[in-house]
């Protein structure tokens, strides 16, 4: 069991509360850590001073899997995509995983987003559909300027999301005193995904920035366009 805590502001990085912060390390003992990016884009107007978004990402991590703890959230050095998980992948592609599955996530979500960027939502949807376990994640595709975060589609971790006072969006596998207001569990139905080169609008505020389109689960053999085939899974366990 890990936590996971995720923000993204028009304004200046927003790190989790104090409170957030003693109930994610209760959740995962064995490593805390936090990692934050600023976006910057010029408007395509070529008028307007450019825009920044500076997303935050903080992650414990409880050790289950593996010889070792694989502190979190994973940066790639290359592309600077953030992943930070909670969950177990048993299967990858049918595959049984062996050693650490955060890692081979986070192996298979770059690989998915490498390449020409008009394909790399599709291939992402591949990827997700393909693991076999209960899991939540949010993942940063730096090179694509996109974000995504999900539960599994029988939602057996806990994910939260909302808006707070300010506007800033706020995703968290618990939630604090601060927070009852807002927060809501994050849906099972589907993947989603914000567009962050939606930046490059000056007029558009910070809830519009923050868009979120739902890629959804199918359970069909030949799902739909956008739809992602879920993956058979056994009986649900709780969710934690």
């Amino acid at each position: 069991m890990c936590g996971i805590f995720f923000s993204l502001s028009s304004s200046k990085s927003t790190p989790p509360t104090q409170e957030t912060c003693t109930l994610l390390q209760k959740r995962g003992p064995d490593s805390y850590k936090t990692h934050t990016a600023q976006k910057d884009v010029n408007p395509q107007d070529g008028v307007s001073p450019p825009l920044s978004c500076y997303l935050t990402f903080t992650s414990t991590v409880l050790s289950l899997r593996g010889d070792h703890v694989y502190t979190q959230p994973l940066v790639d050095p290359t592309t600077q995509s953030v992943l930070c998980w909670n969950g177990e992948a048993w299967k990858i592609a049918g595959e049984r995983v062996q050693g650490n599955d955060t890692e081979q996530v986070f192996s298979l979500f770059l690989q998915a987003v490498d390449g020409d960027q008009k394909h790399s939502v599709e291939r992402m949807v591949e990827a997700i559909a393909s693991i076999s376990g209960p899991f939540a994640f949010v993942f940063y595709d730096a090179t694509n300027s996109r974000l995504f975060y999900s539960r599994d589609c029988l939602g057996r971790r806990s994910l939260l999301e909302g808006f707070d006072e300010n506007g800033n969006l706020k995703i968290c596998s618990i939630c604090d005193s601060a927070s009852v207001d807002f927060f809501r569990e994050v849906g099972t139905e589907g993947v989603c995904t914000i567009d962050l080169s939606r930046y490059q609008h000056p007029s558009l505020s910070p809830k519009e920035l923050c868009q979120i389109k739902i890629l959804p689960w199918s359970s069909a053999t030949s799902p739909p366009a956008d739809h992602i085939v879920c993956p058979s899974y056994p009986s649900p366990k709780s969710s934690n």
